[in-house]
Parts: C-alpha cells; structure tokens; sequence
C-alpha cells in the first residue's frame, strides 16, 4: 500500500481499497483537511441522515463489520471470535462456520477456528483510561471497584436474588451520586470489600455490565465488548499507553509511515527560534509527519542559501524576499498565509498621525519615515517604486538605498547597515537613526529590532518620531482601539491615524482599497526548487502545516500553542499575527514570477534594476537569439 497522505492514512487505505464500510472515516477526527475519500463509506448501510458510516451504522463494530461482509463485502477485518460469537445467532441463523475463511499474511487460507496459526497480528484487548494526574493509590481504588462490580454484575450464568434500595441511592453504595456524577468523596471512604456482592435489579431485570443487544437495542459493544468475561488490573508500570501496548506500537506507528522523516525551518532570530521549538513540541504531540527541526540563521538571505544547500527546507519570506530568493536561489513559493482580504494578498498604505497636517504623500522629503524591513514589499519596494516613478525622488543607478537617503532626513529601516543589502559597500547611518533596538540589536532585519515589521514601523510613527509609516493595511487596526495589549498601543484609537492616497488626498485607515500605493502577495512558505526541487518532499512539507493549522490554527489566551499568535513582546513571529489561515500555491504559480505577479515585479525592477537585469538580459538574449534563427531559416 503506498502513503497517500503522512498524517491521514484513511486517504492510503481508501486510494488501496475499493467501495468499504470504514466507520468513522468522513468524521473530523479522522479528516481533518476534510478532503477524504467517500469511498470508504460507499458500502455503509444506514439510510438515516446523519448516522451512515458513525458509530450508529448497522455495519458499524465487529458484529457490524461481519454483517458488510455477509451482505455486500468481499473481506472484513474482524476480531478471531467474532465468526463464532455470530454462527447461529438469531440473525445469522442459515450461515454456517464454513462459509468462511482466514486470509492468512502468507498469501494461504485456514479455517475460521484456526487464528492462532493465520493472523495479522496480536494486540491487546481494549482498556479502561483515566487521567495521569490521579494518584498511583486512587487508580488502585478505581481498579478494586472495578473488579467488585465484575464480580456483581459479570456473570451470565448465575440467577442472583434481585435486590432494592427504597430509601437511598447508588451514592451510599459505592461512588455514584444520583445525577450519575462521581463522588470521589464517597469513592475514598469506601471499603470495596464490604459491598454486597447481590447484583442491583431494576424492574426485576437484572443488570450485566458485559451484556449489550438486544437488551438496549440493536448496538453491540455498548462501553464493554459483549464477549468480555471479566476486567483485569494493569500493573502501575505498565499504565503508560507505551507500557500497556508493547509491541503493538509499532504497529501503530507503522501506519503513520512517512517516505520524508525530517523537516527543518530556519528562523532569523531568538524570538523565532523558541516558537519554532514550541511549534515542533506541538507537531510531535499530534504526531505529525514529517518529524520538524529547527534551524537558525543570521538572516533572511542566510536562510535562502541554507534551504538552497540543503542544511534547512523551509523558511517564511516576506513578498520582497520571495524574489530574491527565487531570482538567486531558485526557491519556490509552496505556502501562502491568507489576512483579512481572503487571498494570499494585502494592500500596502502609508499611515500618518491625523494631527499632522503637514505630510503628505507627493511631497515627503526631508520627513521621518518608518520602514517594516530593507528590501520588505510593503516598508521599502512599494514606496521606493511610487516615488520614483513619480520622480519625487533622483535615482541613484537603481541604487534605492542612496536614494532614500538623499531624501529622507530620518528613518528606520531594519537592514539598511546590514552589508548584504549594501549597494558598493555604502551605508547611511541615519536610516537607522529612529530605531530602537540595543546594542548590537540595533537596526537589525529581525525581531531583535522593536520596530522590525508591520507592527514595529507603526510603533515607529507613534513613539518613535517618524512622520509616515509604510505597513501592511490592517496593521493599524489590528494595534489600536485596545486591539494590543503592549503599553505603547494602549491609548491608540485608529481615527488618529489616516492613509496618504496617491492622488495626494487622505482617508481613514478603513478605505485601503482605494487608498493605497499597491496590492502585493501575502508572505510565503518556500523550499527548494531548481535541481534540488523533490515533489515528495514538498508535498510533505505542505501536508505538515496543513494539519497543523487544524490543531494550532485558532487564536486565543487559552491556548497552549498557536501558528499565528505571537509571545509578548514580539509580533509576527514566523507567521505574520494578522494570518487566518495558510493555503497552498498551485504549482502553476510556485515560480517567483508567477507569484509575485507583473505589479510587484515593475516596482521591484524601479527600486533594484540590477537584480532585474539579469533577467532582462537573459530576454534580450533570447528574442535576439530567435531571430538570429528566423533569419537564418529564411535564408
């Protein structure tokens, strides 16, 4: 059978079989991308809405199970005394044992009684649980309760005396109150060996705890097997699901099977290296395959070329660096995160304070401004592009970084020292200068900066002295009107705040759909395209963290772990905070271009042309070579 899917192995089994009963396969336990087959429900028999293929379909347990096989199946997988237990029922009264076969793993067949020597394989038999936090000595009670109501209510054999209590409860007895609560009170008190052994008769029909159909209908197996005969106590060493399955659990284990073992992301920074720490914690404890590791890098562009060498496989880039990792390093874009706008997508604004009369968008030279990252869509390519298709700034040769500098008087602009983004080797210092960061955190591209990001350069507009901040649309509401809980948004209300238009009017920061200086591609997931591009590979990568936004998906307080929330004091941790949910790239649109679209790619040519030349001329060389061709063929 080949692995459909890592971490649902009800799609490999329903791509391996044909039309079955597998009960519970369409429930969201079980399919959770909701995205299985229905196959595997085909044969179900119940024509009720709402009950074919659950636990209250006719084909449903082991009794359930034989019943498919006699009506419509061709196999069933059953436990080895079901046959027998169903021979010459009432509803099974004409089939004899011998109308059916084992299948044995060797490829032969034996009779039915002969399970010992033709099965697929010995488990253990189903287990009583109860929570870890109980004391080793309040287990032990549970386990001698239990094993004195077997002895009261095991036997079918016996015609006990039946027995009432007109003046008190099953409370007095043993545990349970008359809401059918347990009462741990009572439950410690009691001496297990003093309770009457006559079982409990209710309307002179005596109770049996092993007992199911037909007495309460037509379901069997009702919270015991009916083929039970008693309950035996686990050993305290053995409690762990690992002790008391054994060898079992390879079994298990070996249906989560995965052709890619590992996957690595690398991270930028310590605030993205503990999240993703606790971000594979939290795969591991859903089991999901492939197992994560973490990786961490000095930057983004550390990142590209670890993904492109192999040492990582993933890795979450802003728009800006999709192309550069796609240009240089032949990445490919797998994963988007999807914002308020419901596509992979947002529009880039220019944010200033409402009271300042003063700025404005045709004419920003000589302000402070506040930049997400050096080389981001929405701090730097965006902005950059508009001015200087407008010619509100000179270019430098295509060199952004000086032009921004001989326009800006001040700025934050995470990156701009960062010698890998230095065009000759130049850098100016005072786009730096309204940064926060310490030390040698100090206008850094990464969380270490305080206004590193959407959240960090509208934190730079309003304490840090920008005049304009160039941030993703909804960054304004998400940290105003007691969105944040951070002391520097406390007092913010989004009607202090307006967005400079291209036309060189305002609007409040809830019209960016007219008001804004473009729409860009949402931050992507990327991994290794080119030479090193492996289709499983990526495949797994992208199943990965679509279960695991089913699981970490939700945002709240209360929650352990979540994929798009960040810990204090950070924001945008790996996945920006604004995300709703992840979705896949096409593979039509994984190419830089095809993601990134034609706008962003002639913005992302004004502000580095030299990035773009490369592919301009590998054009030029191409058409001239064609027509080189042509004019051949027509000699």
């Amino acid at each position: 059978m080949d692995i459909a899917d890592c971490n649902n192995h009800v799609k490999s089994a329903g791509e391996f079989f044909g039309p079955s009963c597998a009960v519970d396969s369409l429930s969201n336990i079980y399919n959770p991308l909701g995205d299985n087959s229905g196959e595997l429900c085909k044969l179900c028999a119940s024509k009720v809405l709402g009950q074919k293929c659950t636990a209250h379909d006719p084909y449903a347990g082991y009794q359930g199970a034989f019943k498919c096989l006699v009506d419509v199946g061709e196999i069933a997988f059953l436990k080895h005394t079901t046959v027998a237990e169903m021979i010459g029922s009432e509803q099974f009264g004409t089939i004899k044992e011998d109308d059916f076969e084992l299948l044995c793993v060797d490829g032969t067949r034996r009779p039915v009684r002969d399970y010992r020597n033709c099965n697929w394989g010995q488990i253990p038999s189903n287990a009583l649980v109860t929570t870890s936090a109980k004391s080793v000595e309040t287990r032990r009670r549970y386990q001698k309760f239990l094993t004195k109501v077997v002895e009261m209510f095991g036997s079918t054999t016996a015609n006990p005396r039946p027995i009432s209590f007109p003046n008190s409860t099953f409370e007095d007895r043993g545990g349970f109150n008359d809401r059918g609560s347990f009462n741990d009170r009572n439950f410690n008190n009691r001496d297990f060996n003093t309770i009457d052994p006559r079982p409990i008769s209710i309307a002179n029909r005596t109770f049996r705890i092993f007992e199911s159909s037909p007495r309460y209908g037509k379901l069997y197996d009702l919270l015991f097997q009916d083929d039970s005969v008693s309950l035996k106590s686990i050993p305290s060493d053995q409690q762990t699901y690992s002790g008391y399955l054994g060898v079992a659990l390879d079994a298990i284990l070996g249906v989560r099977q995965c052709p890619v073992k590992s996957m690595t992301m690398c991270v930028t920074s310590p605030a993205e290296l503990t999240k993703c720490i606790r971000m594979r914690t939290a795969m591991k404890a859903q089991l999901l395959q492939p197992e994560m590791s973490c990786y961490k890098a000095d930057n983004d562009l550390g990142c590209m070329r670890a993904v492109r060498s192999g040492v990582a496989d993933v890795t979450m880039l802003d728009a800006g660096d999709v192309y550069t990792a796609g240009l240089n390093y032949d990445l490919i874009s797998v994963l988007s995160e999807v914002y308020n706008l419901g596509k992979p997508e947002y529009f880039v604004v220019a944010v200033v304070k409402a009271r300042d009369a003063d700025t404005e968008l045709i004419y920003l030279k000589n302000k402070n401004t506040c930049h997400t990252g050096m080389f981001h869509a929405a701090g730097w390519i965006m902005p950059l592009a508009h001015l200087l298709a407008n010619e509100r700034i000179r270019n430098y040769g295509c060199d952004s970084l000086q032009s921004a500098a001989s326009f800006f008087t001040k700025a934050c602009v995470p990156g701009a020292m960062n010698p890998e983004y230095l065009t000759n080797g130049v850098s100016y210092s005072h786009l730096c200068d309204l940064c926060h960061g310490t030390s040698f955190r100090f206008c850094r591209r990464d969380h270490s900066e305080d206004y590193f990001g959407n959240t960090g350069a509208f934190r730079c507009l309003v304490e840090g002295g920008g005049h304009v901040a160039f941030v993703r649309h909804a960054t304004v509401l998400e940290n105003t009107n007691g969105k944040s809980r951070e002391y520097w948004a406390r007092n913010q209300l989004s009607r202090d705040y307006e967005l400079l238009c291209r036309d060189g009017q305002r609007a409040p920061v809830t019209e960016y759909a007219r008001c804004n200086l473009g729409r860009v591609k949402a931050n992507a997931m990327v991994a290794r395209g080119g030479r090193g591009y492996n289709k499983t590979e990526i495949d797994a990568y992208i199943n990965v963290f679509m279960y695991a936004q089913q699981f970490y998906g939700l945002k709240g307080d209360y929650l352990d772990f979540a994929l798009f929330t960040s810990d204090r004091p950070y924001n945008d941790v790996i996945f920006q905070d604004a995300t709703q949910k992840l979705e896949i790239v096409p593979p039509s649109q994984r190419h830089y271009r095809e993601y990134l679209g034609p706008e962003f790619l002639r913005a992302r040519q004004l502000v580095d042309c030299r990035a773009g030349a490369a592919a301009l001329r590998s054009t030029v060389s191409i058409a001239l070579t064609l027509v080189f061709i042509v004019s051949l063929l027509r000699l």
